[in-house]
């Protein structure tokens, strides 16, 4: 097991893709275990055979549809006037902006995007420092994937075989208590800096902002109702969250057009097609560690240290802190969770919980050197040199990992909702 981990870690640092260190990974564990390597096709063909999948791709069109009908613009105008009469107002607005964005796409790359180019300027024209400006938005992008619908979510879900819907309401609690300790830490850097408000706070026009956003508002709140009540499996829910966007960027706004959807249809299945290749590649990889018993390895190997649960959710923390740092999300999710379910269900851990915990460790890797997605992403948008991010970014890295201990060790956030 460990010579095939480490094939696979060598493979990704020397710059190959993900889904080939997987492959060839695979191919080495297959072939010393003496079997035909036709074996390799099969695998990778079954891996993708899940019908819950298919919620990815419908999810990041839901999402691009709705962006791409100006729902950026509408819920960033509406969160302003909620609560830009703050102290630094503009920076409460990026944290609830992507607090409701996470309720749309799903996805924190897409989020990360969308809020730097239209708030990283806002803030900069009105006096605010750029390296605060873009490293709070990398860090607020991480509510995307906590807050339901989540594609990562999607994905350990359907690894760790558990309900995906579940899940979803598993992450309303841990986001809304990041948003808060985020907005608790920009209050304390609005104040000494003395960054700047907007005009006093207007009734008439929240509500007329309010009408103008309630369709894009409603769509998380589809999703949620259509869980709890029975009526939706996750991949139904996700055709209802594509229809619904279609009909309002359509019908209701009227600023997407038919050139619009070939346009966006194109570019989802390139991004989905990115994430199904590394799900695909991953299966004989998981298939041939659960013939080495890796698994197993694994439970008796952490049980030898300690068998307190408290101890071993630090130890797990520390391992995918380090590891979110080097590998993608997807890919970690994926050869990870069969190699721990053992474990966690050994010790008792809700693997609900967990799920909550591993996604959002993972998600404070992608604003971490080398390998941080979210950095790359914010800071190409906004033209920021790397260090200037990681120097201003140092705060919201803290209080990340605050949030994260407080999700840990207070499974109640997580559960609190579940049945």
């Amino acid at each position: 097991m460990i010579i095939i981990l480490a094939i696979l870690f060598s493979l990704i640092l020397l710059g190959m893709p993900i889904a080939l260190a997987m492959l060839g990974a695979s191919v080495v564990s297959i072939i010393s275990l003496d079997i035909p390597l036709n074996v390799l096709a099969q695998r990778v063909s079954s891996g993708v055979e899940s019908f819950p999948l298919l919620a990815i791709p419908l999810f990041m069109l839901a999402g691009g549809i709705m962006n791409k009908s100006g729902i950026s613009e509408r819920l960033f105008d509406f969160t302003r006037s909620l609560v830009g009469h703050l102290r630094g107002g503009l920076a409460h607005v990026n944290v609830l902006s992507s607090v409701l964005m996470a309720g749309i796409s799903g996805s924190s790359l897409a989020d990360c995007a969308a809020t730097t180019r239209v708030m990283v300027p806002q803030m900069e024209r009105n006096g605010y420092d750029r390296g605060f400006s873009v490293a709070l938005t990398a860090s607020s992008a991480t509510l995307s994937p906590i807050i339901p619908p989540s594609i990562l979510m999607v994905v350990y879900g359907w690894q760790a075989n558990i309900s995906i819907g579940d899940l979803f309401i598993a992450g309303i609690l841990p986001g809304l208590l990041i948003a808060l300790l985020l907005t608790l830490l920009i209050t304390g850097i609005s104040v000494v800096k003395q960054y700047p408000k907007d005009e006093g706070f207007q009734r008439s026009r929240v509500a007329s902002y309010f009408k103008k956003s309630v369709w894009a508002l409603l769509m998380p709140v589809l999703i949620i109702v259509g869980f709890r009540m029975g009526i939706f499996t996750v991949t139904e829910v996700a055709a209802v969250a594509v229809a619904y966007s279609f009909f309002v960027g359509k019908f209701v706004y009227k600023t997407l057009s038919w050139k619009d959807m070939g346009g966006l249809l194109v570019s989802t299945s390139r991004e989905a097609a990115s994430i199904l290749i590394i799900i695909a590649a991953s299966a004989p990889l998981a298939w041939s560690l659960s013939i080495l018993q890796a698994p197993q390895e694994v439970v008796t190997w952490i049980t030898g240290l300690t068998d307190d649960p408290l101890m071993v959710l630090l130890l797990l923390n520390l391992a995918l802190l380090v590891i979110g740092m080097f590998m993608e999300t997807i890919a970690v999710i994926i050869v990870l969770v069969p190699i721990l379910i053992p474990l966690l269900n050994a010790l008792d851990i809700s693997l609900v919980h967990f799920g909550v915990i591993m996604i959002f460790n993972l998600l404070i890797g992608q604003i971490t050197p080398p390998l941080g997605v979210l950095m790359f992403v914010s800071c190409n948008i906004a033209r920021l040199n790397t260090l200037q991010f990681l120097r201003s970014s140092l705060p919201f890295f803290l209080v990340l990992l605050l949030a994260l201990l407080v999700i840990t060790y207070i499974p109640g956030l997580s559960l609190a909702f579940i049945n």
